[in-house]
């Protein structure tokens, strides 16, 4: 007999609490706003501050390779040649495969030419696809190859023209510049946005 009241009192003490809890739920349902969104054609809002892909200045860096020194896990590799203060570039390349987006490669920067945007969609069906290079040019530019044969003029004693029109310009840092290199390595990966 005490069996028997054991079991229908369990089956009371459940249907109790499921309908506790069903009550809880329906409060909610009607207060709280969805929070669900139709990812990828809704995003939340990213931190400033979220360390996602990098991305170089290029005319401002001075292959110091800090930052590749920085890095625990060694995913920076830089090549460049040295002609004065005009750098001939070959290779300034980040693995994400091996990258831990830990940030350490940023303040060592002494120009602060290595930044950490807010894109975070890295996933690829190629893992070869992971190693992103991160210059925007190779080898000189053709402002740059005018300044070291104006240096080698003058070396030698010919006349040089002009130096302002041969004066390398300063490339702009603005968001449209920064939108357009991110598009770029979204390009070579392989994405869409």
């Amino acid at each position: 007999m005490g069996a028997i009241r054991d079991y229908f009192g369990n089956i009371s003490s459940a249907l109790t609490s499921t309908a506790k809890g069903m009550g809880v739920t329906l409060r909610h349902y009607r207060k709280e706003p969805p929070i669900t969104i139709q990812y990828p054609f809704e995003r939340f809002p990213v931190p400033d501050r979220y360390r996602g892909l990098h991305i170089l200045e290029q005319e401002k860096c001075i292959d110091c390779k800090l930052c590749a020194k920085a890095c625990p896990v060694d995913c920076i590799e830089i090549e460049a040649e040295h002609h004065g203060r005009i750098l001939e570039w070959t290779q300034f390349s980040i693995d994400y495969k091996k990258c831990i987006f830990c940030e350490f490669c940023i303040p060592p920067c002494p120009v602060d030419c290595i930044h950490m945007t807010t894109e975070y969609e890295l996933a690829t069906e190629d893992p070869d696809g992971m190693v992103e290079d991160l210059l925007t040019w190779t080898g000189l530019r053709p402002q740059d190859q005018r300044a070291l044969e104006e240096a080698a003029a003058r070396k030698a004693g010919k006349v040089v023209p002009d130096a302002a029109a041969s004066k390398p310009s300063a490339e702009g840092t603005s968001a449209e510049d920064m939108a357009a290199k991110i598009a770029a390595i979204k390009a070579r990966m392989g994405k869409k946005d």
